[in-house]
């Protein structure tokens, strides 16, 4: 994986972080080239294909995982900040995008 597509995911304002009050919860999200991946840096989990072929069978990790630490290590990521009645709601379209995107392939 090339740094300049975790350059440009950063520079474009891709990697995201969703901070849930007053609980202080968060979620990151990476907007792909096709979708957005939920991305948790602490528990090195994404919701991208290459986590489930690459980093699963003991591979790298995935360029979400890699863009959300060094976004993270430089403060370079985009802050939207929810009430905590809708992280429930958030959990829910995540889960609906991914079930909808494992239906098509």
């Amino acid at each position: 994986m090339s740094d300049s597509r975790i350059d440009k995911a950063i520079t474009l304002g891709s990697v995201k972080k969703l901070i849930f009050s007053p609980s202080g919860k968060v979620l990151w999200i990476v907007v792909g080239r096709d979708n957005e991946h939920w991305s948790d840096p602490d528990l090195g989990f994404c919701t991208c294909k290459d986590f489930y072929f690459k980093s699963l069978s003991g591979g790298s990790e995935c360029y979400h995982l890699k863009s959300i630490r060094l976004a993270a290590k430089d403060s370079r990521f985009v802050t939207t900040e929810f009430d905590d009645g809708e992280y429930v709601q958030m959990l829910q379209a995540i889960v609906d995008d991914q079930s909808a995107l494992l239906c098509r392939r």
